[in-house]
């Protein structure tokens, strides 16, 4: 690191005499662990990883959270995605490692994801780094089932927008008691959800053609999803996976810029 910042300093001199505009402030990121006060009066421990693009500023944040596979490269790179348009990424993994790092709790139903995810909004919206009005939720297979139900709560200030990347029709729509109050949107793997899976949720949707169950995931081939219906292959697609995080960033922008 100390190396890095020696070679800073003369670059940093080049950039000033040769008249070019000042760079952006590094991103920082920071690692901790939280409990959440969740509805039945018993605390959740949950782990967060906040990186924001522009250090001293409020800017809009996005929480993203995994599937059952866990913070992974699949939510790093879409941490990255809204670190290049400006906003804050906060990952979130609902279940860490036990305090000795012995055990992984299974996951959190999605309904319960919903209640963290209204929890850690409480905690986000007094947190100087996040602009409290324009806070979105994106979560990965059941995770962006919790994306979903994160909108369902008795009242108060809730998130700007919801989206959700292959979060299985089947068990949302039997979830989903009402309709979002926000902006949604719906990314659906084409290969394996039919045509109209995941209407008359109040969301948009969108599917992606031939895509599979975790479409973005960067390993190679050879990979399987194990559920109940059986062995389903993961085939990872660059181009649908680029296509989806434009849909999501413009999704987003349109969302934040209808706050008031």
């Amino acid at each position: 690191m100390q190396g890095l910042a020696r070679l800073a300093v003369p670059s940093l001199i080049l950039a000033i005499l040769a008249g070019a505009p000042a760079a952006w402030p590094q991103p920082m990121a920071d690692s901790f662990e939280i409990t959440l006060a969740m509805p039945e009066g018993r605390g959740h421990r949950v782990a967060v990883m906040l990186t924001t693009p522009a250090p001293g500023r409020a800017l809009p944040g996005i929480v993203i959270l995994p599937d059952e596979a866990g913070l992974d490269g699949r939510t790093a790179r879409l941490a990255d995605v809204m670190l290049t348009e400006g906003w804050v990424a906060i990952e979130m993994d609902p279940e860490p490692l036990s305090p000795d790092g012995a055990a992984v709790p299974p996951p959190p139903a999605p309904r319960r994801l919903g209640q963290l995810l209204r929890a850690l909004h409480g905690v986000l919206r007094s947190d100087v780094r996040v602009d409290p009005e324009r806070i979105a939720v994106l979560g990965l297979g059941t995770g962006g089932r919790g994306a979903l139900h994160a909108a369902q709560d008795g009242g108060g200030p809730g998130f700007a927008a919801h989206a959700a990347l292959y979060p299985g029709c089947a068990g949302l729509s039997a979830e989903m008691e009402a309709a979002p109050g926000a902006p949604a949107l719906l990314l659906l793997p084409g290969a394996e959800e039919p045509e109209g899976a995941c209407a008359g949720l109040g969301a948009a949707v969108l599917r992606m053609p031939g895509a599979t169950y975790a479409w973005d995931h960067s390993l190679g081939t050879g990979m399987w999803r194990w559920s109940a219906a059986g062995s389903v292959p993961i085939r990872p697609d660059r181009p649908t996976t680029e296509a989806g995080e434009a849909r999501l960033v413009s999704f987003l922008a349109s969302a934040f810029s209808g706050v008031r």
